[in-house]
């Protein structure tokens, strides 16, 4: 038999639709095998929901016997000198810290998980942790801990988080001059600062820390302060630059210098350091009053740099209840109830008080893990 031209084009074309619905069907049958609603991803979720929900049983019979696994979550307190992790939910705001723990499948230690999830040991609530939605919050201290009085690194800070006993003034998130950015906190140089209750005993020395950067100066303004507790001239600690005219240099005003009074103006120590606009600085000065020479030393940089003998701790007990200001000292007022007026206009990256000297090592250890962090 002979087939004509006509019967091989109707072959050829029935075979291309049969070719074409043997596709349609099987992208049709792979759909819903792998689609978003396929049996496959049914098959997988229902395997997932399966997993959870013994893996929360497993949680909740803990709970019930009183056996708490994982890490502590805590408040998080800006100026605490205590490692602490909270996890905070990015939708609801709701931040996990206070008789929660944090279980992940590598702390779970009595039980096997595959996912990590928030317990709550009290009411026996358990969240299962969900990446993107949850945001751990760790206070992971850049630098060394024995008699740090007080501290702000300003990593894993942000305007959610809670300052504990500190206060902060006029800081407003509508100004890019004014408020938290991505590693810092802003001072727009007009009314910003940090009030921080303290009551130490600084009778065994003090060192004061600061990574910052200075963005200007305001007009007419003679000196910025970057740090003080005290309740006039002649007491408390007190760091600060002069801010004039470089032309108009003078002993008492050096433009963008260093002073650090350790005890009242009368110990006032002017350094040779120069603060340059938008570039970071990291100024230590540590004062030991047991030792025989050289009891202040200024570190910049984590470098030894220059050192005095001006200073007298005695008269930073005068002022042991009064708070430690950062970034101005506008919350203190002069005898004729004006205020001062001298608020810091730049960057503070971190900022720390001690209740003793720090070593050299000691030093150079904060400087380096502040500044690689």
């Amino acid at each position: 038999m002979k087939f004509s031209n006509n019967n091989k084009a109707i072959t050829l074309i029935a075979l291309v639709i049969t070719i074409i619905v043997l596709l349609i069907l099987a992208g049709v049958a792979i759909s819903t095998l792998t689609g978003d609603n396929g049996i496959l991803r049914k098959a997988v979720q229902a395997k997932e929901e399966t997993v959870l929900a013994g893996e929360i049983e497993q949680l909740q019979l803990l709970v019930l016997e009183d056996k708490k696994i994982g890490k502590e979550l805590k408040q998080i307190y800006f100026n605490s000198a205590e490692d602490t992790t909270s996890i905070y939910d990015t939708e609801t705001g709701e931040t996990y810290a206070g008789n929660w723990y944090y279980i992940t499948p590598e702390n779970a230690q009595e039980i096997t998980l595959k996912n990590s999830y928030i317990v709550n040991y009290e009411t026996g609530d358990v969240v299962s942790y969900e990446e993107g939605k949850h945001r751990i919050v760790d206070n992971n201290l850049l630098c060394i801990k024995e008699g740090l009085v007080y501290t702000i690194d300003a990593k894993n800070r942000s305007t959610g988080d809670n300052w504990g006993d500190a206060i902060l003034h006029n800081f407003n998130t509508d100004d890019e001059n004014s408020g938290w950015t991505e590693n810092s906190l802003s001072f727009d140089g007009v009314d910003d600062g940090i009030e921080v209750p303290d009551k130490s005993d600084y009778s065994n020395g003090i060192t004061i820390e600061m990574y910052l950067k200075l963005r200007g100066q305001t007009e007419n303004q003679v000196a910025q302060i970057l740090m003080m507790k005290r309740t006039n001239t002649a007491n408390g600690f007190f760091l600060m630059m002069g801010n004039v005219s470089k032309s108009e240099q003078s002993m008492s005003n050096l433009y963008r210098i260093v002073s650090i009074d350790i005890g009242g103006v009368s110990e006032r120590f002017i350094t040779n350091t120069f603060i340059e606009e938008n570039v970071p600085i990291y100024i230590s000065y540590t004062y030991n009053p047991n030792a025989k020479d050289d009891n202040g030393v200024l570190y910049i940089n984590g470098e030894k740099t220059e050192t005095t003998n001006l200073g007298n701790v005695e008269n930073i007990m005068e002022v042991q209840n009064t708070n430690i200001q950062i970034g101005s000292d506008v919350y203190i007022t002069n005898d004729d109830g004006k205020d001062n007026r001298y608020p810091f206009k730049g960057e503070i990256y971190a900022a720390r008080v001690y209740n003793r000297p720090l070593t050299e090592q000691e030093v150079k250890y904060n400087y380096m893990n502040t500044v690689n962090n």
